[in-house]
C-alpha cells in the first residue's frame, strides 16, 4: 500500500505544481461577519507552502479577508484549454487567512515575488494604504483531474485517493 501511495504522489505532485505555475490568479470564496458569501479572484504567488494575495479593502473580498480569517480558494484549468467543460482540472483548498504586516520580511519577500510574477503594478499598489497583503495557508484540499479522478490534498501537498461511498446514479425511468 505504501508503494502505491508513493507512486500516486510521484505522479500527481508534478501535475499540481504545473497547475499552480500555469494559473496566475485564484478564485477566492470569502465570508463577511454575518456569514454572507462572496466569490472573487486575485492574482497570487505561491511561496513556502502559502498563497499570497494583494487585495484592496475597497473590494468586498478584501474587507471579508480582514473580518473572517478563513476562505476557500481554487485554481482551475482555463476553459479554452480543457477537453471537457464539466471536468476541468482544478485544485481547491480551505485556507486560514492572515494579514501580513508591511514592516516584516514576509511582506518584502511576497511583494517582490508578486511583482516579479505580475509586473510593476504590484509595486504601485503596495504604495496605497487600502491594499493589504494576505497569506492564505492551505488546509485540506481536493485535486480533480476529471470524472472519477478526485484526490485529497493535504496542506503540505501530500496526495491520497478520495474514497467515495456513493457515486453517480442513473435516473429512474419514471424521473425522466
Amino acid at each position: 500500500m505504501q508503494d502505491k501511495q508513493a507512486r500516486l504522489q510521484q505522479r500527481l505532485l508534478p501535475e499540481i505544481q504545473a497547475l499552480r505555475a500555469q494559473c496566475r490568479s485564484l478564485m477566492l470564496a470569502t465570508l463577511d461577519e454575518q456569514g454572507a458569501p462572496n466569490v472573487s479572484y486575485a492574482p497570487f504567488v505561491f511561496l513556502d507552502g502559502h498563497y499570497y494575495v494583494l487585495v484592496s479593502e475597497v473590494a468586498r473580498h478584501g474587507r471579508n479577508l480582514k473580518a473572517v480569517a478563513k476562505a476557500s480558494l481554487m485554481l482551475i484549468e482555463d476553459e479554452a484549454d480543457c477537453r471537457q467543460l464539466y471536468a476541468r482540472v482544478r485544485l481547491s483548498h480551505d485556507a486560514e487567512v492572515n494579514q501580513v504586516a508591511r514592516d516584516c520580511e514576509h511582506w518584502n519577500q511576497a511583494v517582490e515575488a508578486l511583482a516579479h510574477r505580475h509586473g510593476d503594478l504590484v509595486t504601485n499598489l503596495t504604495r496605497m494604504a487600502d491594499f493589504s497583503l494576505f497569506r492564505l495557508t492551505p488546509q485540506q484540499g481536493l485535486y480533480v483531474k476529471g470524472f472519477g479522478q478526485a484526490f485529497e490534498v493535504s496542506s503540505d501537498d501530500q496526495v491520497d485517493m478520495v474514497h467515495l461511498t456513493v457515486g453517480h446514479k442513473p435516473m429512474e425511468q419514471s424521473d425522466r
